[in-house]
């Protein structure tokens, strides 16, 4: 993603080619940036509200093979899930891809912006002091979906 002029991307998207194999032209300066922050916190909602549920159905004796089963089938299921199922119940967030102490800064800069474009981000300062207390309780380096640890603190 970036932010240029369009003549700026035209003239280097050969050399951007090094970084992805198709640069996207997202806009001016800065469009790119707010793209980024916009996705992020897209996960930061998508991984906080699947730990939630998944604990929730944990903690009502669900199978969880099962619970997976229906939400894969649904228009509710993301990659996400399948891609952090396994570190959440195992509670195993080394080899971080994004350390969670990142998306605590991301979380802070998108809430920072949005507060500036006037919206109402009441459900995201929320889950900002879930990843406080993950970042307080030793796990700030690991990957972010040690969020879910903060969520589900029993046999944490």
């Amino acid at each position: 993603m970036v932010g240029s002029t369009k003549a700026q991307f035209d003239r280097y998207s050969e050399l951007l080619k090094c970084y992805s194999p198709e640069p996207m032209y997202i806009g001016e300066v800065g469009t790119a940036a707010a793209m980024k922050l916009a996705l992020n916190q897209l996960i930061v909602g998508l991984t906080s509200t699947f730990a939630v549920s998944l604990s929730f159905a944990q903690k009502q004796g669900v199978d969880i093979e099962q619970f997976m089963s229906v939400v894969r089938q649904s228009t509710l299921y993301t990659p996400t899930f399948d891609k952090k199922l396994e570190q959440m119940r195992d509670r195993n967030f080394a080899n971080p891809n994004f350390p969670t102490k990142h998306l605590l800064k991301d979380t802070n800069l998108f809430l920072n912006q949005a507060a500036e474009l006037d919206l109402n981000t009441s459900s995201l300062e929320g889950i900002k002091q879930i990843i406080e207390q993950a970042t307080a309780i030793g796990l700030a380096d690991l990957d972010y979906s040690a969020i879910y640890s903060a969520i589900n603190q029993s046999d944490f």
